[in-house]
């Protein structure tokens, strides 16, 4: 099921948005035979027969969700990769995208896992449920851009409180991902001491459900260095802690 994303990302021969039915929505054979393909299985992780952990990357358009997926999986091979992905989101000459936009990957390092990545434009943000519906979710990476506005930080927020409180998500782990950006002069934009985004994201004043389940971290994203990096681990040994708990999925990682 993959391609020639520079023999990185998932191949589709269709965008999610071309098998939306006259109510928005999209047809869940369709869905399912689009995740069996990408991912490589028969039916194990969307029928339930496997508790081989699946993340979810999400996050408003730009934040650094591809960024992330494959600094995780070839670490800073891929030096042009920010240039790339924007050629490759461009149509060619013949009018098409090289690049899809939603990828799926498997990372191993600190335990086996599924990683599917999906875009945050407007349109795709009304099919993310299409994702944790047809998937058992584990863990929902949510990405924030530590430089952003106000008016995004706001809809991010909405966002990412509307998928807290999704029955399907009802026992997930949530990894909240600031990521941290450098100026021209190769200082933080972020300021991690006032951490303002904590606040005004709303992870303060979440209710217990959801607090014990949720953290958030301050990542450079373009610096990582692959899976093994010290900043990723502690993302990691955070969602292991919860997928293990008896209070939620009770995995044994």
């Amino acid at each position: 099921g993959f391609g020639p994303l520079d023999e990185f990302a998932v191949r589709t021969t269709f965008p999610l948005s071309s098998v939306q039915d006259r109510s928005g929505g999209i047809a869940m054979s369709m869905i399912k035979s689009l995740f069996a393909k990408c991912a490589g299985f028969s039916g194990g992780i969307i029928s339930g027969n496997s508790e081989f952990p699946q993340f979810l990357i999400l996050g408003l358009e730009r934040s650094g969700k591809t960024t992330l997926l494959y600094r995780l999986k070839i670490g800073s091979g891929w030096q042009d990769i920010k240039a790339d992905m924007e050629r490759m989101r461009q149509p060619n000459e013949d009018g098409k995208v090289e690049d899809p936009g939603y990828h799926y990957e498997e990372l191993s390092r600190f335990f086996s896992v599924g990683v599917w990545e999906v875009p945050g434009t407007e349109a795709m943000r009304h099919l993310w449920k299409l994702f944790y519906h047809s998937i058992k979710i584990h863990c929902v990476i949510f990405v924030v851009d530590g430089a952003e506005s106000e008016d995004r930080i706001d809809v991010a927020k909405r966002h990412l409180h509307v998928l807290m409180n999704e029955a399907e998500l009802r026992n997930t782990c949530f990894c909240v991902v600031i990521n941290q950006r450098l100026d021209d002069k190769l200082n933080p934009v972020y300021d991690e001491k006032e951490d303002v985004l904590k606040y005004k994201l709303g992870l303060h004043e979440l209710h217990p459900s959801i607090d014990w389940r949720t953290k958030h971290f301050i990542i450079n994203i373009l610096e990582l260095k692959g899976e093994s990096d010290k900043e990723w681990a502690q993302v990691m040994m955070f969602a292991k802690e919860i997928l293990s708990s008896g209070k939620g999925f009770g995995l044994k990682l």
